[in-house]
């Protein structure tokens, strides 16, 4: 199983529907290289995308509360994106190890986002994680 191509599912998938875009899961197994990606895989993606929709208004707090001096409207999109998948995570993923989810937004951050995005994201995890 990898979660690390349903969390990137996932994020695609919010950054589409943050720039205006499509967030089908088709449209983001489409920008993926993920070969075939098993039926577990894709129900933990639309598990995360669906949490993170359900639970925006305290993720979004939790994000806020923790960015030093950024509030959510200053963060890259790609960036808010990934720290929704990873605090969803934080927060209701509770069989999920905090370095896991961690360690795999960092990953992400390093891939598609810009090149402080990974510290940023870390450091607001890390405060997250410390918070609960």
């Amino acid at each position: 199983m990898s979660h690390t191509l349903s969390r990137e599912i996932a994020m695609k998938r919010l950054y589409a529907e943050t720039v205006g875009g499509e967030d089908t899961l088709e449209e983001a197994l489409a920008q993926t290289e993920c070969g075939d990606l098993s039926d577990e895989d894709v129900f933990f993606s639309d598990r995360l995308y669906e949490g993170v929709h359900a639970h925006c208004d305290a993720i979004d707090a939790e994000i806020g509360a923790h960015a030093k001096d950024w509030s959510i409207g200053r963060i890259a999109k790609v960036d808010l994106s990934i720290l929704r998948v990873a605090v969803y995570e934080l927060l209701y993923e509770k069989n999920i190890p905090v370095g896991a989810t961690v360690n795999e937004a960092v990953e992400l951050a390093k891939a598609f986002g810009g090149d402080k995005s990974a510290g940023f994201i870390n450091g607001v995890l890390a405060a997250v994680a410390k918070a609960h």
